[in-house]
């Protein structure tokens, strides 16, 4: 046993048995199995989550994509939508119009009606003081050229106050 010690001493056996043991020792102390073990699931976990994420961006890009191809046709009924919103707007501005344009004509027949009646009656009262006028200067005339008429006129006023019944 003498000579297999002596090997041992002057190879590297006993070095690596000793090394070997030291390994053994720290890997059971450490705990390494578990972190190696830990470390595996916290690779696993990413790499899941990380194929989760994928499958939902390509449902996303798919949502995407089916939102592309159905542009047109929402732009064709914003279009419309907006072509019968225009559409709508202008008939009520233009029946808005024709409405004011209506009243203002009314309105404005009736202010001329009004004018026209006032005008008459101005013009009316103008011809009235007038005739009164002309009459009275002619009666001044008639009354000054022949003084009978003078007579003749408060008989027939008398004449015409009797007949009036009080």
């Amino acid at each position: 046993m003498a000579e297999i010690w002596q090997i041992i001493i002057k190879t590297n056996t006993l070095n690596f048995i000793l090394v070997l043991l030291l390994l053994i020792f720290l890997i059971s102390k450490l705990n390494i199995k578990q972190k190696i073990e830990n470390a595996r699931n916290d690779i696993k976990n990413y790499v899941e989550e990380s194929e989760n994420e994928k499958q939902k961006a390509k449902e996303a890009l798919q949502n995407i994509e089916n939102q592309i191809k159905n542009l047109p046709a929402e732009l064709d009924d914003i279009k419309k939508s907006t072509a019968n919103s225009v559409k709508s707007i202008e008939e009520k501005i233009k029946n808005d119009l024709v409405s004011q344009k209506q009243d203002i004509e009314n309105n404005a027949a009736r202010l001329f009606n009004l004018e026209t009646r006032k005008f008459k009656e101005n013009l009316t009262n103008l011809l009235s003081l007038k005739s009164i006028e002309i009459a009275q200067n002619n009666a001044l005339k008639q009354l000054s050229a022949d003084k009978n008429l003078h007579s003749k006129y408060i008989d027939s006023a008398i004449a015409e106050i009797d007949r009036i019944e009080l």
